[in-house]
C-alpha cells in the first residue's frame, strides 16, 4: 500500500525574458504564461496531473506517494513523484482498522493493521459500560478476538490468559522454555506457565487456552510428561463401557478384566447398588454380585 502524505500547489505567473526560459520539468517546453511547482520543480498546469486519472492537479489539494516512479515522458529520464486527485487516492488509500476512514497523516501499525492514533485505544469496558480508551501507542498490548487491551482490562475479561506480570516475566514457559516478554499472554495450569501457542492439544495441536481439556499424566504425576487432550480428542479417544456400551467420557472408570465400564454402570446384579471398588463376586453366568448379597443368598453358584 502507497504511504502518501496530503500536500498543496499554487498557481505562479511567469515572468520571462529570452534570456531566462522556465522549462517544465515533465515535458521540457517553455512555460510561457502560468506554472505550478513541487519539490523544486516547475510544470505547466496541465502537465502536473493525477498519475491515475490524468486530472489536472495545479492549484489544489493532491496527495503525493513517498515512492516515485519512472515517468517516460520526462526529460533527463527523471523520476516522477507518484501523485493523485482527491477521488483517486480514496480508491487506494489505507483506512483506520477500527473507524474504517482514510489515514491522512501519521499512523500507527499493528499486526499488519493501521490505526489512526486517536483510534488504536484500549477496547475495554467497565461493567457500568465505560470505555477505557487509554491510548495504546508504545503500551503493551493484549490481543483477544479481534481487539486490543491495556494490561488492567485484559486482565479483568476472566479468559484464563492472563497478561504476563513482573513475576511471571523472570519465569519459562513450560513447553518451549522461552521466557515471557512484556505484554505477552500466560497460561497457567497447576504452577506451571505456558505460551497460548504452547498450550495445546497433544494430538490435533489446537489450542486449549482458555478451553475445556483432559489432562494425561504417567503415575507419578509428573508434569513434564503431562499430555493434554481437547474435548474433541479425548472423546474420540475414550474407551467404551462394556456395559452400555457409550463413551467414558468423564467421571472415574472401573476396570476389569480388560474391560472398561463407567462407575454408575458397574453394578451389582441384584440390588443395583454401585461395586465401585468395594469386595464383589462374579458367577458362572458372568454376572457381579456385591458383597452383601452374595452373603445373604449363600449361594453355592456363587464363586
Amino acid at each position: 500500500m502507497l504511504e502518501s502524505e496530503k500536500s498543496v500547489t499554487t498557481l505562479h505567473q511567469v515572468t520571462t525574458s529570452n534570456e531566462t526560459a522556465t522549462i517544465c520539468s515533465k515535458c521540457g517546453e517553455k512555460i510561457l504564461n502560468v506554472m505550478t511547482a513541487d519539490e523544486n520543480r516547475v510544470y505547466h498546469p496541465h502537465c502536473f496531473n493525477c498519475s491515475d486519472c490524468g486530472k489536472t492537479l495545479a492549484g489544489g489539494f493532491f496527495y503525493k506517494s513517498k515512492n516515485t516512479k519512472a515517468d517516460p515522458t520526462m526529460r533527463n529520464s527523471l523520476t516522477e513523484p507518484i501523485r493523485f486527485c482527491e477521488d483517486c487516492y480514496k480508491k487506494i488509500a489505507p483506512k483506520c482498522a477500527r473507524c474504517q476512514n482514510i489515514i491522512e497523516a501519521s499512523s500507527i501499525v499493528w499486526e499488519e493493521k493501521k490505526f489512526h492514533e486517536s483510534c488504536f485505544t484500549c477496547c475495554g469496558v467497565d461493567k457500568n459500560g465505560v470505555e477505557c480508551r487509554k491510548p495504546m501507542k508504545d503500551e503493551s498490548v493484549y490481543p483477544l478476538k479481534d481487539k486490543w487491551y491495556c494490561k488492567n482490562c485484559f486482565d479483568q475479561l476472566n479468559t484464563g490468559i492472563s497478561a504476563a506480570s513482573r513475576d511471571i516475566l523472570g519465569e519459562k514457559c513450560h513447553k518451549c522454555y522461552r521466557e515471557f516478554a512484556p505484554g505477552s499472554l500466560v497460561s497457567e495450569y497447576k504452577g506451571d506457565y505456558y505460551h497460548p501457542t504452547c498450550f495445546v492439544c497433544f494430538q490435533c495441536h489446537s489450542s486449549i487456552a482458555n478451553k475445556s481439556f483432559y489432562h494425561q499424566a504417567k503415575s507419578d504425576d509428573r508434569q513434564s510428561d503431562a499430555k493434554f487432550l481437547c474435548e474433541n480428542c479425548h472423546i474420540k479417544n475414550a474407551q467404551e463401557c462394556a456395559e452400555c456400551k457409550n463413551k467414558i467420557v468423564s467421571g472415574e472408570a472401573i476396570g476389569f478384566e480388560g474391560k472398561q465400564y463407567h462407575r454408575s454402570c458397574f453394578i451389582c446384579q441384584n440390588c443395583k447398588n454401585e461395586i465401585g471398588t468395594a469386595h464383589f463376586f462374579k458367577s458362572k453366568d458372568g454376572k457381579y454380585i456385591c458383597q452383601n448379597c452374595s452373603y445373604q443368598q449363600q449361594d453355592p453358584q456363587i464363586k
